[in-house]
Order: structure tokens, then C-alpha cells, then sequence
């Protein structure tokens, strides 16, 4: 399975609640008004609120005022911090342990796991394009820890690239993967240049990728096709079918952290060339 987590000062802050946020708020607003109630007299003076209860009363007011606006606002609709904790989308982001890569090869000196800012708005106002990096819900389906280990499947976060819109046909064969677009007669290779040129698709694909890959596969509207950049070790769509439209929850938008891998995630649908070919 490959899911990603959430990433912030740390996982149990960034899964509060709702309930557990306005909670906590009206916690942080009553401690707030018992220490403005505090007050200290002073012979000769008028009664005022005790210095360090002032102090402490506005700290929880900037507390209170932050939260509301991190946990309540932001992060629904704006921004959310993601960690990656596996390869599945290498090299893109990366997610590894130290040590030899058994599917790819790839030999790491070092842990390498991405932190990275997810844009929620740009999905309000517009919907996926080829080759954007899409953060969405991914069914019970995909659940494939729990499913091994016969436990029920539930639904996690998954991080995977776009690779087909509604209307296109997908097919993930030959070591690569073709698409044609709604009324488009030829099949079209994609050309995908964020793919590792040393560790060449699986071909034949795996038996129980039968999603695009046993044969073509017509998406529906409101349906997309998503896979890992690690394509041999990236538990996708091609084993569990499309993303609905409705589990998309945003666009991968920045890595922040570690801080020699800061950089922009930009999508590259308009940078991709096509190289068409008879079907």
C-alpha cells in the first residue's frame, strides 16, 4: 500500500477533528476569560488585571486565533502537509530507506522522506490535467496491507500522478503507456520525462493489473486514471481502476521539507509531448 500521511508539528495534530478543534477552542476561550478576571489592587490605583494573567490571557488568545485559522480554515479549504513514506512516486518525491532498492536498483546512503504542501483550491476552481501530482481518497480497493493481512479494508490518502482525463482510453502495455483522447482515431504514446529512463516499465504488466492494461479502458466522465512515477512498485489504478472525481482532495504544490529538496512540484501536462502511432 502506499498511502501518505499527515505532516505538521506532529500526525496527532494534524488528524484533530473537527469536534476536538471547537473543543479546544472553548477551552482556550475560557481560560482566557479567567485570566482576564484575575485582577490585582493596588492601594491608591484603580483595579487592574494582573500582569502575568494579561500575559498568559493573550497568549491564548493568539493561540486561539491561530488554530481557528489553521484548523478550521486553512487546512479544509487552502493547504495541508503531507509525508511521503514510501517510493511509489520516485523520483519525483521521495520516500526511502537506506539501502538497496530491490524493484528499481537504486542504491540510498541515507532516509529520504519528502514533506510536502498540498494546494486544496486548485481543484475548487478547476479540475485535474495530465500529468498533474494528485493527493484523493483512494477506496477500500486499494487497501492492500489490510487485504493481506485479511483484515477489513479501509480507506486511505494516496499520492499518484494523473496520467488520464475523462473521455481519454488508457493502455498500459508494451513497457509503456498509450492513450487516445474522445474522437481520436490513433492511439498516442505519452512521453513522460519524470520517469526514471534507467528502470523501464515491467513488461508484460503484473496479472492483477487489469485496469488499463489487460486491454484498453474507456474513462467515464468524472473518472481518472492515476499511477506512481515508480511504476513497478506503485499499487495504482491500473489494480483497482479510476479516481472518482469526488476523492481528488488537491494538487501537489511544494516540497518543503528536507531542505535540500525545496522545491516547486509544477505539473507537466504542458510540457509532455505526444508521439502518435498506429493502434
Amino acid at each position: 500500500m502506499h498511502a501518505i500521511s499527515d505532516s505538521g508539528a506532529s500526525e496527532l495534530l494534524a488528524n484533530l477533528s473537527v469536534p476536538v478543534i471547537v473543543l479546544a477552542a472553548l477551552v482556550l476561550t475560557c481560560l482566557r476569560l479567567f485570566l482576564m478576571s484575575r485582577k490585582v489592587s493596588i492601594p491608591g490605583r484603580p483595579v487592574k488585571i494582573h500582569p502575568l494573567a494579561r500575559s498568559l490571557a493573550e497568549l491564548l488568545e493568539s493561540l486561539l486565533v491561530a488554530g481557528v485559522l489553521v484548523f478550521l480554515i486553512i487546512r479544509p479549504f487552502f493547504v495541508q502537509a503531507f509525508y511521503i513514506p514510501t517510493g511509489s512516486m520516485e523520483p519525483t518525491l521521495h520516500g526511502h530507506e537506506p539501502g538497496r532498492d530491490t524493484v528499481t536498483g537504486v542504491e540510498y546512503t541515507d532516509s529520504g522522506h519528502d514533506h510536502i504542501f498540498v494546494n486544496k483550491l486548485a481543484y475548487r476552481m478547476g479540475d485535474p490535467q495530465r500529468g498533474d501530482i494528485i493527493v484523493f481518497r483512494a477506496p477500500k480497493e486499494a487497501d492492500s496491507d489490510d487485504q493481506m493481512l485479511g483484515l477489513p479494508q479501509v480507506e486511505h490518502i494516496f499520492i499518484k500522478r494523473c496520467i488520464a482525463i475523462p473521455g481519454d482510453t488508457v493502455w498500459v502495455h508494451k513497457g509503456q503507456v498509450d492513450f487516445k483522447q474522445a474522437g481520436q482515431k490513433d492511439f498516442t504514446k505519452l512521453v513522460e520525462p519524470y520517469l526514471d529512463p534507467k528502470v523501464p516499465m515491467d513488461n508484460p504488466q503484473k496479472p492483477d493489473a487489469i485496469f488499463g492494461a489487460s486491454k484498453p479502458l474507456t474513462l467515464a466522465p468524472g473518472q481518472y486514471f492515476a499511477m506512481g512515477d515508480n511504476r513497478n512498485n506503485s499499487y495504482d489504478s491500473r489494480f483497482w481502476g479510476p479516481v472518482e472525481r469526488n476523492r481528488v482532495l488537491g494538487k501537489c504544490a511544494f516540497i518543503f521539507f528536507p531542505f535540500n529538496r525545496i522545491r516547486i512540484t509544477q505539473s507537466v501536462h504542458k510540457e509532455v509531448t505526444l508521439n502518435a502511432h498506429e493502434e
